[in-house]
Order: C-alpha cells, then sequence, then structure tokens
C-alpha cells in the first residue's frame, strides 16, 4: 500500500468515525426537527426513523418537552407510512407501525382508521369495523363531527363491499358488527339482501323493513323494490303489494306493475 492509498484510507476512516459520531452526538431537539422536515416533505420512512431516534434520545437526555411531542409525531409518522406500506400490500408492516402509532399517542384518530384498512386488507371486516367507531368517537370527542361522518361510512362500506363481491356471510356477520354501534338504513339494506341471497326470508324481512322505515323519504326505488320481492318470497302478500306500489321508477315500473297484477289475483 503506497502512501497516497493509505492516507486516504486513514482520511476516510477518520471521517467515518466523526459522522458516527456527530450522528451520536445529535440531539432530540436536533433529531425531532429533521423528522417533522422530512414529514413535510413526504419522506415518510426518514421522517419516522428520524422522529424515532428523537424520541430514544429524548429519554436519555431527560427531555420531556421532546419526549411528549416525539411521541404524538410518531403517531402520525407511523400513519403516514403505514398507509404508504398498505398502498405496497406490505399489511404486517403497516399494521405494526400502526400499533405502534396507538401505543405512542392512543387519542390520534386516524391511526385508528389506518388499523381498519390493514384489518380490511387481511379479511378481517367485524375488527375493521370496529377500529373505524374508535376512530369515529375520537374524531367525534375532538369536535370533528365531519371526519367522525367520513369514518362511519367506511366502516359502513365494508358491508357493501362484501355483498358486492358475493361474501354474504361476511357481509351479514359485519353488518350486524355496524348494527351493534349504529342504525344505518344502507346496511340493513345490504344484510338484506344478504340474507336474500342465503334465503333466509325471515331475516331477509326483517332488515329490508328496517331499511325502509329507517331510509323515510329517502328511500328510493331499489329499496321498495328489494323490499317487494323480499316480502312476496317471505309470504307477506301485503307488504309486497304496499312496496310495489310506491315505485315510480321507469327501472323498476313495469316489473313493478306486473307484480301487483299478479298479487292482487
Amino acid at each position: 500500500m503506497n502512501f497516497l492509498t493509505k492516507f486516504t484510507f486513514v482520511f476516510m476512516f477518520a471521517m467515518s468515525a466523526l459522522l458516527t459520531v456527530q450522528a451520536q452526538d445529535a440531539t432530540a431537539t436536533a433529531l425531532y426537527n429533521e423528522g417533522l422536515s422530512s414529514l413535510k416533505s413526504k419522506d415518510y420512512q426518514n421522517g419516522y426513523d428520524k422522529i424515532k431516534a428523537a424520541l430514544k434520545a429524548a429519554e436519555t437526555e431527560e427531555n420531556e418537552q421532546i419526549l411528549g411531542l416525539a411521541k404524538k409525531n410518531l403517531a402520525k409518522a407511523a400513519y403516514s407510512l403505514g398507509n404508504q406500506k398498505l398502498k405496497a400490500k406490505a399489511t404486517d408492516e403497516a399494521m405494526g407501525l400502526f400499533d405502534e402509532g396507538i401505543e405512542m399517542n392512543p387519542a390520534y384518530p386516524p391511526i385508528y382508521k389506518g388499523k381498519a384498512a390493514a384489518l380490511k386488507a387481511k379479511g378481517q371486516s367485524v375488527d375493521a369495523i370496529k377500529m373505524y367507531f374508535t376512530s369515529a368517537d375520537l374524531y367525534e370527542k375532538a369536535g370533528k363531527a365531519e371526519s367522525a361522518a367520513k369514518a362511519v361510512k367506511k366502516a359502513g362500506s365494508v358491508v357493501s363491499k362484501l355483498y358486492s363481491g358475493k361474501k354474504y356471510a361476511e357481509s351479514i356477520e359485519a353488518g350486524k358488527a355496524f348494527l351493534e354501534v349504529k342504525e344505518s338504513h344502507k346496511v340493513h339494506y345490504y344484510v338484506a339482501k344478504a340474507f336474500e341471497k342465503q334465503k333466509d326470508k325471515t331475516n331477509a324481512l326483517t332488515h329490508i323493513n328496517k331499511a325502509v322505515e329507517l331510509a323515510g323519504d329517502k328511500a328510493t326505488d331499489k329499496y321498495f323494490w328489494a323490499q317487494g320481492n323480499i316480502a312476496e318470497k317471505a309470504g307477506d302478500k301485503a307488504v309486497a303489494l304496499k312496496a310495489y306500489k310506491k315505485i315510480t321508477d321507469a327501472k323498476y315500473k313495469e316489473n313493478a306493475a306486473f307484480k301487483i297484477k299478479e298479487l292482487s289475483k
């Protein structure tokens, strides 16, 4: 090894050691600020790593201010990074991040919404609905009614998507979990349709009747058509006729008129 090569090697080694010492000596405040900057620029992985390092440094320094801030923002970083992992189909990694975020800041509503999405991706529909409602409850407590309503809507979409995917038993199970917390004419409608597909006439009629009742003036002909069909199959001629007679939409009108004529004989 010649002199120049030796000098270059020694210089690079010294610089590496210096950088390592500087990294070790980085304060919690500096790491925290770097993390925030990365999150702002949507570099979620680096932001998460820096804020996590800031949290560890704050514990060592006994810096209570940065400790509290780092915990809150680590939850935000975990949420953003977790969503990124979900999009990349890295569901287990995303779940771990959401769980960590909940541990860091259990009062942060979006983190439960993130976990709900991960649970849904893993096929754990009932648990996903519960997480969406936890998120909605925290949004309500924070005075964010619009965000709470969006979380509830997400929970409802779990039921409708299961039905659309022909997963009728799962749709019923998820629908029941939803309805234990909150009434919804849309959820009752999909549960009714799922029961109908399973040829459970009694439960189908119970839920479609409830759907129409809760919808009130907002009940569409789609609801009346479903109610008429289900009631007819269940042998409730009176309910079926009443439902068919409420139909005005051209999409169902002709068939409804035929049904009325047949049932009136």
